[in-house]
């Protein structure tokens, strides 16, 4: 009997389902294209992100350089700006098409990155036409005290020279007689402290005038150094030192104005 049974063992095995093969590498070349189709957005928005950012680099710098020399903290300040905008621009583009894939990506930052980089284009603009405008306003303010400038200087030069030498009024008054319409008759008034180089002058006067046969020296207390009045029959005509200064200033307001 003992001879009849044979030992036995139980042997499990592991029961193996019949595969489909084909569907696993169908599922592993779509992922492969899906990565493929995301890296190639990738390099394509960066690509183009570049030449958009590069561009508008050029244009903002063009139209920094152009603004003046000493508002350069204020330009680089705007340049700084671009650069900080323009990357958060390519930074967004680049993750965005490595998020969402090819074309979502690429448009949602070539957009962006467009948009960013022309308002910063206009910021540059801007900050140059205010840097214009206050360069005009300077200059028109300077050529107002360059005209006061002058003035000051010319009175300051006129005054001292009718202090020092008589020969001024003498002559203000030949200039003034040449002027006038002929006459026999000129009445000379002005102040007291010129009375005495005009009465000393009389007969250097009617020589030079020699069309004038009655002449009339007299002073007015109101009339300071330097005032004349010439009196005739037929008008009269203030020659006075500040009358003078008064066309000055007008002659150069109008030189400058027209500058």
């Amino acid at each position: 009997m003992s001879n009849v049974i044979k030992s036995f063992r139980v042997i499990e095995t592991e029961i193996i389902e019949p595969t489909n093969d084909l569907d696993d590498e169908k599922t592993y070349v779509d992922e492969s294209i899906i990565e493929s189709i995301i890296e190639e957005a990738k390099i394509k928005g960066q690509n183009e992100y570049e030449k958009i950012i590069e561009d508008a680099k050029k244009k903002s710098l063009k139209i920094i350089e152009d603004a003046e020399e000493q508002k350069e903290t204020m330009i680089d300040m705007a340049y700084a700006r671009t650069e900080e905008i323009l990357e958060e621009a390519k930074k967004t583009g680049y993750n965005e098409g490595y998020e969402l894939g090819y074309r979502e990506g690429y448009e949602t930052g070539y957009n962006e990155g467009k948009v960013k980089s022309d308002a910063l284009i206009n910021e540059a603009v801007e900050i140059k036409n205010g840097y214009i405008y206050k360069k005009e306003s300077l200059l028109k303010e300077l050529e107002e005290d360059i005209i006061e400038l002058v003035i000051s200087i010319y009175e300051k030069l006129i005054n001292k020279k009718n202090e020092e030498d008589s020969e001024l009024m003498i002559s203000l008054v030949l200039n003034g007689i040449n002027n006038l319409d002929l006459t026999d008759k000129l009445t000379i008034i002005t102040s007291k402290e010129d009375f005495n180089i005009l009465e000393m002058a009389r007969n250097e006067i009617l020589a030079k005038a020699s069309m004038i046969s009655e002449l009339d020296i007299k002073y007015d207390i109101s009339l300071e150094k330097g005032d004349c009045i010439l009196e005739t029959s037929k008008g009269n005509i203030d020659v006075s030192l500040k009358n003078q200064l008064a066309e000055v200033r007008e002659l150069l307001t109008t030189i400058l104005n027209n500058e």
